[in-house]
């Protein structure tokens, strides 16, 4: 499986309470390393994600990825942020699904517009992409803002997706 990291950004695990609270994870236990904090909000974003997966659509042919985008600024509603669209594209590859860098686009922006929409708080989305008149592909991304930053404070995304091919 494909993973994009971000590897310049300083977190401070206490800031991750709020989400910790919204999926039901419980008080962030003493000594937890940012690894790990951040890798309980992915695993939490996945499994809404799967769970929420519409029932009419080609169930997911590989297990969610997830990924981060920082900072808050780059989320313009609307827009198609590269960190966002280098993530899907790369999965996309490792998964053996075509590469279309329209639908990539497309779903990258409808991630920040969703976000924007739900003015930065916790959302899932669906949608599907035609590539053609024979196959379509069926994406999912749910996600949820957080402080990512500390010193200054700043806003960033934590986010999970996954896809499906589906032949007309």
């Amino acid at each position: 499986m494909a993973k994009v990291s971000v590897t310049n950004i300083t977190v401070n695990v206490n800031e991750f309470q709020s989400a910790y609270n919204h999926f039901g994870l419980g008080p962030i236990p003493a000594g937890t390393k940012i690894d790990h904090a951040v890798a309980a909000v992915q695993k939490a974003l996945k499994t809404e994600l799967s769970t929420n997966w519409p029932k009419a659509n080609p169930s997911p042919q590989y297990a969610p990825d997830s990924a981060i985008m920082a900072p808050w600024k780059g989320n313009v509603a609307g827009s198609a942020p590269k960190c966002v669209t280098d993530a899907i594209t790369q999965d996309f590859g490792s998964w053996g699904l075509p590469v279309d860098k329209a639908t990539v686009t497309e779903m990258a922006k409808q991630i920040t517009q969703e976000i924007s929409n739900s003015a930065g708080l916790n959302g899932y989305y669906y949608g599907q992409s035609s590539l053609g008149a024979s196959e379509t592909i069926y994406w999912g991304v749910s996600y949820i803002s957080l402080v990512v930053v500390d010193s200054p404070e700043e806003y960033g995304i934590l986010f999970a997706f996954s896809a499906s091919l589906g032949l007309n």
